[in-house]
């Protein structure tokens, strides 16, 4: 299960982070001691994802047991609800149509607490192609209606909705880290005047020097090919103007 998780190259971050909480309940459950370095090599494997800043420095402190695990589970679940509360309060009852972007399990999350009818359009982010999981987990969504695109056809179609919806990696008073492509696809909605919701999942609040400083994850070339140069950042950080962070005073 480690293993996977340090593979996972297509997963949101909070899903990512759900998943360890799974195997360290594992561990707590048969009262395992957690690997040397472990939450380490998550937190460089996964770079630029905060919640996994969080989660190695939260077991520093604290000896891995049910007990904890627990506290930890409750304290990311509590911040999780009051972000849906607040993203449920913000978000524009007129919008039927919607963009979203990269594989958010947050954004999911979002979008079905509004438990109403809305066409989504959701990119593919190629090369890895997260974009077909996010479709297929909105698909499951009661009233939901996805349309998965190739990310030409998504980036020039961003003004036809009415407003983006992006969960983040990490997220401070000035900047967020996500998914490469998000600040292009952030401008054309400014361009267009469509408003931009950020949903942080939980733990994903740092300070702006510490975002700054985040070496952020980067992503492998296409099989098969070496004759031309070849550059894959997955994530990217930008800074917050013209987008509404849900939960940010």
């Amino acid at each position: 299960m480690f293993r996977e998780i340090l593979n996972d190259r297509i997963s949101g971050s909070s899903q990512l982070l759900e998943a360890a909480l799974n195997w360290l309940e594992k561990l707590a459950a048969s009262q395992s001691p957690l690997p040397d370095g472990a939450l380490e090599r998550l937190l460089n494997v996964h770079r630029g994802m905060a919640c996994f800043y969080h989660l190695k420095r939260f077991f520093s402190e604290n000896d891995l047991s049910v007990e904890t695990l627990t506290e930890f589970r409750r304290g990311a679940g509590a911040e999780e609800k009051n972000m849906l509360d607040a993203f449920r309060n913000a978000f524009p009852a007129a919008v039927g149509r919607t963009a979203v972007y990269s594989n958010s399990g947050m954004v999911a999350k979002a979008l079905a607490v509004l438990n109403r009818p809305l066409e989504v359009n959701v990119a593919l982010c190629a090369p890895e192609g997260e974009g077909r999981a996010m479709a297929r987990s909105l698909a499951e969504i009661p009233e939901l209606c996805p349309l998965l695109l190739p990310d030409g056809a998504y980036f020039s179609r961003i003004a036809d909705v009415q407003a983006l919806v992006i969960g983040c990696d990490a997220v401070s008073p000035g900047f967020i880290v996500n998914r490469s492509g998000t600040r292009a696809v952030v401008r054309l909605a400014a361009a267009a005047g469509i408003p931009v919701f950020v949903v942080p999942g939980a733990l994903k609040m740092l300070s702006d020097g510490e975002i700054l400083a985040m070496p952020l994850k980067q992503g492998g070339p296409p099989a098969g090919d070496d004759s031309v140069k070849w550059e894959n950042p997955m994530l990217e950080r930008l800074r917050t103007e013209n987008i509404t962070v849900i939960g940010r005073d």
